[in-house]
Formats: structure tokens, C-alpha cells, sequence
């Protein structure tokens, strides 16, 4: 709750008090509430959070309304209350230390995991996906279901990342962004999050991928890819073409492992920049400016790939 609203609260109460002559208002009973104003403002945490600080505000926010309002007929004096105020902030510590093991404690303990969905029916002809993620693990793959346009979870420590999932639809077009970035000081290889995405078999799919430290499977092999541009940083990518329709892949790689997982009814054309720590190429002819599958001349669908590298490997399988 903000601050500003619980002071509006007590000085609109106080006003409306003193229209009826139930109360007189004078400078430091405004003063005295509005400090019990900012210790409830700090009190009422306990309820999600609870600590000694917590429940040491809440106690004493209560002593400075009595006081104001002097219930009961209690009044205490300046240093009464400071040392009303040592008092609630120890009472509330050896409450809060007593019950931090229990149930009820337990209760309260906020979860820092975060689950963002999007579950999508087949609504759209084309589909735009745009990945944008660091320390993560990322599985891209086709839906099994027959009526599914896009089902993705995306899952992270709220404490070390930011993300969110996104989805629009455009003249049939859809537009689906996930972004999953650590935040500033977030490097440990176990703080990864996840993001796993399946799309529709039917709808063309075009595809942008910023990727730092990550681990990547796309696999595209049902999936009607039309292109692909992936930029990485550091990571460890699996990346499988599509045996369903003709795909050109964009691939920056800077140190980083991309493998290549063939199907043997695919044929490939390589073009290739950079510099390379170890590369694989069985069943791929060099030409001047390119490798080509030595199925070239009858596999019923092809895959450009425009690959530029710095300090990284590649290798490709056959499947």
C-alpha cells in the first residue's frame, strides 16, 4: 500500500472527526499520524513478509495511534514512546525469531520462481517468433496436437531475471515475443531459466533469436520454417532444418558450438565466414563459395545456411 494513501486516509478521518467536534486538531497530532501512517505502511508487510522489522512497525504504528487518539486515556511523553519504539522493534524481533521455523512462518515465504504461458488455437497463417535470452535454456520444437497454434512456458528466479511473454495477432499474423534477460551481477551457469515453445505444423514460421550463454535445441524439422536469423554469444546450440519446407538460416556464431542435425531428406548449402576450431563436414562437397549435400540433386526440399563465425565449432550430423 503507498504511503500517500494511508496519510490520506488518517488526515481525512481526522478532518471529518473534527467537523463534528469529536476531536481538536493541532499540529503534532498531524505530525504523530503521520509518522504512524509511514511505520503501517512498513507494518503491513509482516502479512507477506514476516520479520522482526515488520512486525516491530506494525506494534508500533498501533502505540502512536492510541497515543494520537489517546484511547483509553493513555498518553504517553516523548521519550515514553521512543522507548515504546525500542520496545515493539524487540518484541517484534523475538516473535518473528520464535515462529521463523513454523508452519506459520513457512506460510508466508514468498515464492521468487516465475511461470509465464501462452496457449494459442491454430488463428493465424503466419507466425513471427522473436527470442531474446541470456543464461538460459531454450527448446524450440513442433506441436503434436492438430489445432495448437503456439503452447510456450517460460519459467525464471524473479530474484536473477527479467522476462515476459508476449503474443499479438496482425491480419493472420502471429507475433510472439519472449525475452528472459539475468540481471546485472547474474552469471552462475545455475541460475539458468527455461523457455520451452511448440508451434503449429500448418503456419509458415519466421524466426529472430538473440542468444547469450544459452543452451539451445531448435528443432525445425516439421515445422514450415521460412527463415531464420540467430545471433549467439557463448553458447551451445542444436539446431535441426526443416524437412517440410525450403528455409535459408542466418547463424552468427562467436565462441560458440553449433550442431547441425541433418535429415537425410533434406539437402544442405553451407556458406561459410570465419574462423573455426573444429568442423565436421561428411557428406558435404566444397564448392568455390560453399558446401553442398551430396544429396543436392534429390531431396525434395533444401536448406540455405549463411554461417559466419569467430572461435566456435561446427559439426554436422546426419539423422
Amino acid at each position: 500500500m503507498k504511503l500517500g494513501a494511508i496519510v490520506a486516509i488518517f488526515l481525512g478521518v481526522l478532518i471529518i472527526l473534527s467537523g463534528v467536534d469529536m476531536i481538536d486538531i493541532s499540529f503534532w497530532l498531524i505530525v504523530e499520524l503521520i509518522f504512524a501512517a509511514a511505520f503501517l505502511n512498513n507494518g503491513i508487510k509482516v502479512f507477506r513478509d514476516f520479520t522482526g522489522e515488520h512486525l516491530g512497525s506494525l506494534i508500533f504504528s498501533g502505540v502512536l495511534i492510541i497515543d494520537a487518539f489517546k484511547l483509553w486515556g493513555i498518553e504517553w511523553s516523548f521519550w515514553q514512546l521512543i522507548l515504546a519504539l525500542i520496545g515493539s522493534y524487540l518484541v517484534g524481533w523475538g516473535v518473528a525469531t520464535t515462529f521463523k521455523n513454523t508452519r506459520f512462518a513457512k506460510s508466508r515465504v514468498k515464492t521468487t520462481r516465475q511461470n509465464l504461458s501462452i496457449s494459442k488455437p491454430l488463428e493465424f497463417e503466419k507466425q513471427k517468433l522473436d527470442i531474446d535470452t541470456n543464461l538460459t535454456k531454450v527448446l524450440l520444437l513442433d506441436s503434436e496436437k492438430e489445432n495448437v497454434g503456439i503452447e510456450s512456458n517460460l519459467s525464471f528466479d524473479k530474484k536473477n531475471f527479467n522476462g515476459n511473454l508476449q503474443y499479438d495477432m496482425k491480419n493472420k499474423e502471429a507475433i510472439i515475443s519472449a525475452k528472459c534477460k539475468a540481471r546485472a551481477g547474474v552469471s552462475s551457469v545455475l541460475s539458468k531459466s527455461r523457455l520451452d515453445i511448440e508451434l503449429s505444423r500448418k503456419a509458415f514460421l519466421d524466426l529472430t533469436a538473440h542468444l547469450d550463454a544459452a543452451d539451445v535445441v531448435f528443432d525445425f524439422s516439421n515445422l514450415r520454417l521460412e527463415n531464420a536469423k540467430i545471433t549467439t554469444n557463448l553458447s551451445r546450440i542444436s539446431l535441426v532444418p526443416s524437412k517440410v519446407h525450403d528455409s535459408r538460416i542466418d547463424i552468427g556464431c562467436e565462441v560458440s558450438s553449433l550442431t547441425l542435425r541433418v535429415p537425410s531428406e533434406v539437402s544442405v548449402t553451407i556458406h561459410h565466414e570465419g574462423e573455426l576450431n573444429w568442423s565436421n563436414f561428411d557428406n558435404m562437397i566444397p564448392r568455390e563459395d560453399s558446401y553442398v549435400s551430396k544429396n543436392i540433386s534429390t531431396a525434395e526440399h533444401n536448406c540455405q545456411l549463411f554461417i559466419k563465425t569467430d572461435m566456435s565449432k561446427l559439426s554436422i550430423e546426419w539423422i
